[in-house]
């Protein structure tokens, strides 16, 4: 099994050789949705891989309009291909473009997103490739037993990712900047990247990392992938190549132990080195896809409505003065001198006597029902989607 991560640096290349890195992924920023580096550092880097047997691969991994695209070929008026073992692209456009332009490169295909959870799905890019096709990068919601079928089934190599970020969500659009009144062009024109936590209104998880930069907004799993307590599986079923991700501040020193632990497999060793990790770790879908049972819990409990006492939920805060309700319930009124049971999405639980009613054009009113949106007096702690309650 091949070791692959990715390398950014001059710096980072010693690391590499010394952990025994057969593969090393190299990003440029313009092709690359996390890639730092400049074409004539990439170039250097690609040279100096060769020169330490390992092998350099060119990531072409960003989703693109036809106006992106035709800026994003011009970076390859600036990159010998030549010092590259092979590229990776998972925009089809780019695909038909290097089959069309540089039709002796190797391709390796990243299917991790979007519709490829079939064999069918994988095999189509097989018949469309040929036989430049060098290697597929398979998802990770694929159970072990539907990853050994595809190992089994298909003609190229397979890589899967061992350790790093899961990305939840992609879009194009700048969705971090606006909140931080940062323009999307000097972002674009320094090509930085900012990282921010977000929270999720739907649900109490909170800590989802999300990166914005010149290709669009990412937001990633509170959790990190982490296979490695179940490396002899991964033998058995016969995976070629296993990724390791440390990319976003971590130490690279981990590469040399992961080494170490496919030539001699521990799970005591690799617990250990899950426990040294600095982020909180799952296994995913490996052993069983239980996607079908988490259909329950897209929704949050806590603000959905759980008996015959339900008035509606808040759908304004206006800090200070008063919130908005919007009232659902066809059976219940509110009244003034009705107490309330607020429960915010997060759990807490507030109780408040309503005093006063108001209209959207302010006006007090001594009851409502369905249908309507009312005003009462602001309840510190109370947030958009809390559930609302007669007591």
């Amino acid at each position: 099994m091949r070791l692959v991560t990715y390398l950014e640096s001059q710096e980072q290349l010693s690391t590499l050789i010394e952990a025994g890195v057969n593969e090393a992924i190299i990003g440029v920023s313009n092709l690359s949705r996390f890639g730092k580096l400049s074409a004539a550092m990439a170039c250097e880097l690609a040279k100096a891989c060769r020169e330490n047997d390992i092998r350099p691969v060119l990531e072409w991994d960003v989703l693109m309009t036809e106006n992106v695209f035709n800026m994003t070929i011009k970076s390859f008026d600036y990159i010998d291909l030549s010092l590259f073992d092979a590229i990776r692209l998972q925009d089809p456009g780019a695909v038909n473009y290097v089959l069309e332009k540089f039709p002796q490169m190797p391709i390796q295909m990243i299917l991790e997103a979007g519709g490829h959870h079939n064999i069918e799905a994988v095999k189509i890019w097989q018949s469309l490739i040929g036989d430049k096709l060098e290697r597929v990068i398979l998802s990770l919601e694929l159970s072990k037993d539907t990853l050994e079928q595809y190992i089994k089934e298909l003609d190229v190599e397979v890589e899967l990712l061992g350790l790093g970020r899961i990305l939840l969500f992609y879009t194009p659009r700048s969705l971090v900047t606006p909140v931080f009144g940062t323009e999307k062009e000097t972002l674009e024109l320094n090509q930085s990247t900012i990282e921010v936590s977000a929270s999720s209104e739907e649900s109490p998880h909170k800590g989802f990392p999300v990166i914005e930069n010149m290709h669009g907004t990412f937001m990633f799993n509170t959790k990190d992938i982490y296979l490695l307590e179940y490396l002899d599986e991964l033998f058995d079923v016969g995976l070629q190549n296993l990724r390791i991700d440390l990319r976003f501040g971590h130490d690279l020193g981990f590469l040399k132990r992961i080494r170490s632990l496919m030539g001699s497999f521990s799970k005591d060793v690799a617990t250990q080195i899950k426990n040294d990790y600095p982020n909180t770790t799952i296994r995913g879908f490996f052993h069983v896809n239980k996607s079908d049972v988490l259909f329950k819990k897209l929704k949050n409990y806590r603000i959905q409505r759980s008996d015959m006492n339900f008035l509606g939920d808040v759908i304004e805060v206006n800090k200070k003065k008063h919130i908005g309700i919007m009232l659902r319930s066809r059976q219940n009124e509110l009244k003034v001198g009705d107490t309330l049971k607020l429960y915010t999405p997060d759990g807490k639980e507030k109780v408040t006597k309503v005093n006063v009613i108001k209209t959207s054009a302010h006006e007090e009113i001594e009851n409502a029902g369905h249908g309507q949106v009312v005003f009462i007096p602001h309840i510190s702690g109370i947030s958009v989607k809390t559930t609302v309650y007669k007591d």
